[in-house]
């Protein structure tokens, strides 16, 4: 069997994984918003405060939720390669060596978590169109055969 061909490839949230990551924020919020305002509404009587507190409330709340977790979810480009059979990242200008596991696979986007030897972890996530000629050896060797086998721990506490 021939080895993958060495490859190095740039990781970073694009703007749809950001808005997604800003809409779970923004629900959560507003959520969290609805739940602390309806023990206040409750504390008024039966009829509460109305209608026009909850139009108010909640979504500003939401809206606050939605930038922040627009804010946070940009994080610094992650640069992984695949040099000489093994796996390396460079995260923060600290290089790691260890190993990507792919945890989720929509065909053309793929969710990788990166595991350093030391047991850091990282997530990334990956589409075809960024990734552009880097995505075949990407995908060649994550799911090669035998990929999991050659990796340190991987099949320990299988049953026998």
């Amino acid at each position: 069997m021939r080895a993958a061909p060495a490859f190095e490839l740039t990781l970073e949230l694009g703007a749809a994984e950001r808005s997604l990551l800003a809409l779970l924020a923004a629900l959560v919020a507003a959520a969290g918003a609805a739940w602390v305002w309806s023990h206040i509404d409750a504390s008024a009587g039966p009829a509460g405060r109305g209608l026009w507190p909850w139009l108010a409330v909640v979504p500003s709340v939401g809206a606050v939720g939605a930038r922040v977790g627009w804010a946070v979810a940009r994080q610094e480009p992650c640069t992984l390669r695949w040099q000489q059979g093994r796996w390396t990242w460079i995260d923060r200008g600290i290089e790691y060596e260890g190993t990507v596991a792919p945890q989720l696979d929509l065909g053309s986007w793929l969710l990788l978590m990166l595991r350093s030897r030391q047991g850091a972890v990282r997530w990334a996530s990956i589409g075809r169109q960024r990734a552009r000629s880097s995505w075949h050896p990407l995908r060649a060797t994550l799911f090669a055969p035998g990929a999991l086998a050659a990796e340190p721990g991987a099949g320990e506490g299988a049953p026998r």
